[in-house]
């Protein structure tokens, strides 16, 4: 297999020629289906070359002896689940054994590697093990950025199976049919007011008590400030940093599909205070929105947004430095704010499934 890679601003995608390629049946796990929609994304960009659905190593040792398949994993730490210690080990052992199998019988299997590593690390030491085991094993490796290639390099990947395609815009996976005017109303909010929203799980390595922080600095001398932070509380994320104030509109669940657009469209600036990252489906769905970001000044987010451009960006961890952002969003004059949302959307749509179902196919194309 060929590198292939697309980048933000570039619609060419860089695909082996092959001939016609054999329909496979396309597996992906585990299934998230209900809380993000990129499976759902990509298996429709897939159906052309494949027929997708949800399905564990087991589902796709067992189909491999009737016919073509693919197995796609995307987040490796649902192989031992909340296992720990000799129950953890076990599950991956099995996982592989039955991946070998697997390979063994034809099948094909993509990684799609969405983290660093786990974001509840029970079990650092076996994690590091899986993903190892999991860079040599892949037919081909996908990744979000250069920062990601680099890790898949370090974990043992072969150059010639890695592909770069970055998170591809989500848009598309909700619905956005109101105007901005309509959502602020919903909100109770008017054109006065400038709206920072957060939409997520609150988990602690995203950065809440940063944001909490610095809007607890801005309120004061900006009563225009709104914070929007809609999303479901992690046991992790402790109750004062999420405590509402006259200026924060708390909403402590998951937010349904349908009222995704009322957040993003809300907002001015969608605000991702993570203190670690690798690739951010927050930040593809708030650029297909076309809301510019505040963020900190980690790689990888780098590689998605430029600052002044698509994003205000300030130094990770420095809460002072977020609330300088945050202060000068307010200030920030109308015509400059629409140019942002401008950038903001172009680079959203820049990237979309159908560029990452064109660069995945040859894992689908059993004729080589």
């Amino acid at each position: 297999m060929q590198n292939a890679s697309v980048h933000p601003g570039r619609a060419h995608v860089s695909v082996p020629a092959s001939g016609p390629a054999a329909r496979a049946r396309w597996l992906f796990f585990p299934d998230y289906r209900g809380s993000v929609p990129y499976q759902d994304l990509l298996a429709r960009a897939l159906e052309p070359w494949a027929a997708s659905g949800p399905g564990t190593v087991t589902d796709a040792l067992e189909a491999a002896a009737t016919g073509p398949v693919v197995f796609h994993l995307h987040q490796e730490d649902a192989v031992p689940a909340t296992l720990a210690g000799d129950a953890a080990r076990e599950a991956v052992g099995l996982f592989l054994a039955e991946l070998d199998a697997f390979r063994a019988c034809r099948g094909r299997l993509v990684w799609t590697m969405h983290n660093a590593a786990p974001h509840e690390d029970r079990e650092p030491v076996l994690a590091q093990a899986l993903r190892a085991a999991l860079a040599v094993r892949a037919d081909l490796l996908h990744v979000h950025g250069a920062i990601g290639a680099r890790l898949a390099r370090a974990l043992g990947a072969p150059e010639e199976r890695i592909v770069i395609v970055p998170h591809p815009d989500l848009a598309p996976g909700y619905p956005d049919d109101i105007t901005d005017a309509a959502a602020r109303r919903y909100f109770r909010l008017d054109g006065e007011h400038t709206v920072f929203a957060f939409m997520g799980a609150m988990r602690a390595y995203k950065g809440l008590d940063i944001l909490a922080s610095a809007f607890d600095q801005l309120a004061p001398t900006r009563p225009e400030a709104r914070l929007i932070m809609a999303g479901r509380q992690a046991g992790s994320v402790e109750a004062r940093y999420l405590a509402p104030s006259p200026q924060v509109l708390l909403v402590p669940r998951h937010v349904e599909d349908a009222t995704v657009q009322y957040v993003l469209r809300a907002a001015d600036f969608v605000v991702l205070p993570y203190r670690r990252i690798l690739s951010s489906g927050s930040a593809a769905l708030a650029l297909g929105f076309g809301r510019p970001l505040i963020v900190p000044d980690l790689p990888a987010l780098l590689e998605v947004v430029r600052p002044g451009r698509e994003a205000i960006v300030y130094t990770a961890g420095d809460a002072d430095e977020l609330t300088a952002a945050l202060d000068r969003a307010c200030a920030m004059p109308a015509d400059e704010r629409l140019a942002m949302r401008d950038a903001a959307l172009a680079r959203g749509r820049s990237v979309n499934f159908d560029h990452l179902a064109a660069a995945l196919r040859v894992a689908a194309d059993f004729s080589r």
